[in-house]
């Protein structure tokens, strides 16, 4: 049995050099990478490619001359060396999609198909609606016989014939599995060749990643329609990285986040904890001092993790979807009820917005700090000098910056929310629709956090 797959070709181009993007490079560097694209288009590679070590001596963490530079072996045919590089540039944006369907074609390209499938699943799962990438997920897993895993993808698709196929070849008698195995080389391999980059996004200097979207669930089985273990268990499964990172996706919404020395994570945010982390109920820490107080929220309680391990988050509320932030020697300010986990060289404390307002967990310094959201709920406003804002206490979710938050206990909404207004420097940032954040008339901003909330000033944020 046969089943033809064409894999659609890619268009070749190279990233942007203008744009919000590139906003904090100097300008030797972008006219640098300006030269460098040109040299790209104009194929003159091993030109682009000494351009490009020369950018990278000077920044070696630059995520464009990264892409650039992998881009450029791999069209040099140097496939182990573009993978290496870009799994440098997915260390520095583990949610960059463009990257990680970038990985899934080298893998592809080098027979490494099991490699092929976690970085495609990625993939998917960062951008469900790219039907090339579900494509290439469906050659992928053919290749390492999960045929019911290919079928699901060919149909994302929209190959519903490879799919129908792959559901034909996945019912057959035992004895023709040789033959299926050997059914789904490409016709021309050599058409996965090119690559294209990211659109730039715009940045904050804190870097905030793109929200998974959970995977759309398979569709239920059909009126005595039966599915074999293996393939339940396949369509489920989750996929470790390759290689060791801070921070991972394992497909399905999970994510993988590397406890060291000691981290924060929500109870109910955990899936599983694996190797030996030690897990004790965090206390709330308030002007720098430890209070004998577990930190909680209306979400459950926190734990604090003493050794090395991984800790495997999911979104513990439907609709839900987790987003990991970078922080660098950065000021964070977010309500506590959607912090999931946060480590490294973090400087944190728990507080309330002055006034009565809501509660927030403070973050400074350089680390990493994970959010649950609402799909499509967050949005930022910009602050300069003279500025200010004021918002329902429920939208505002925190901020980013030197802003100064005061709430007016004076001034209520309809249904008892106090406002807040906000001024200073920085980014606000606020809950688009705000069901996940809003307390029932009020409640949250009026509950007793602790025993330094009643006392005047007490449980104050300082900054």
């Amino acid at each position: 049995m046969s089943a033809n797959i064409d894999l659609p070709e890619e268009s070749l181009s190279v990233p942007a050099v203008s744009g919000s993007a590139a906003r904090h490079e100097d300008k030797a560097l972008r006219e640098q990478l300006h030269r460098t694209s040109e040299l790209v288009a104009a194929q003159r590679l091993p030109e682009a490619e000494l351009e490009l070590l020369r950018a990278q001596a000077e920044s070696p963490h630059d995520l464009r001359v990264l892409k650039l530079l992998a881009l450029v072996r791999f069209k040099l045919g140097r496939l182990s060396e573009a993978r290496q590089i870009y799994r440098e540039a997915a260390q520095i944006a583990p949610e960059d999609a463009a990257i990680r369907l970038n990985l899934g074609l080298i893998a592809l390209k080098l027979d490494w198909f099991d490699e092929a499938v976690a970085e495609l699943e990625t993939t998917v799962r960062l951008r469900p609606e790219d039907r090339r990438a579900w494509s290439y997920l469906g050659y992928a897993c053919a290749r390492t016989g999960a045929r019911a895993q290919a079928a699901a993808a060919f149909r994302r698709a929209g190959q519903h014939e490879l799919a129908a196929e792959m559901e034909r070849v996945a019912t057959t008698s035992s004895s023709s599995s040789e033959e299926d195995g050997n059914a789904m080389v490409p016709p021309d391999r050599a058409r996965v060749t090119e690559m294209g980059p990211a659109t730039p996004r715009p940045e904050l200097r804190t870097q905030i990643l793109d929200a998974v979207v959970p995977a759309q669930p398979s569709p239920a089985p059909g009126s005595g329609e039966i599915v074999s273990l293996s393939a339940f268990a396949m369509a489920r499964m989750l996929a470790p990285a390759p290689e060791p990172a801070p921070l991972a996706w394992l497909g399905h919404g999970v994510l993988r986040f590397a406890a060291a020395s000691e981290s924060y994570v929500r109870e109910s945010a955990l899936l599983a904890a694996l190797g030996g982390v030690e897990m004790l109920p965090a206390r709330r820490r308030m002007r720098g001092q430890l209070l004998d107080e577990t930190l909680t929220s209306q979400e459950g309680r926190f734990l604090r993790l003493v050794g090395n391990g991984d800790l495997w988050l999911s979104p513990w509320r439907p609709g839900c979807a987790l987003l990991a932030l970078s922080l660098d020697r950065d000021v964070l300010y977010l309500r506590d009820e959607h912090v999931v986990a946060w480590g490294d060289e973090l400087v944190w404390e728990w507080g309330r917005v002055p006034g009565g307002g809501p509660a927030l967990l403070q973050f400074r310094g350089t680390g990493r700090v994970v959010v649950s959201t609402a799909h499509d709920e967050l949005v930022a406003v910009r602050l300069s000098e003279g500025d200010s804002l004021a918002v329902l206490g429920w939208r505002l979710l925190g901020w980013v910056g030197r802003v100064v938050a005061q709430s007016m206990a004076e001034q209520q909404g309809e249904a008892g929310d106090a406002y807040v207004t906000c001024a200073g420097v920085g980014v606000v940032l606020l809950s688009k629709h705000g069901e996940s954040a809003r307390p029932n008339h009020g409640s949250t901003q009026r509950r007793d956090d602790g025993a330094g909330a009643d006392r005047p000033g007490g449980s104050v944020l300082h900054r």
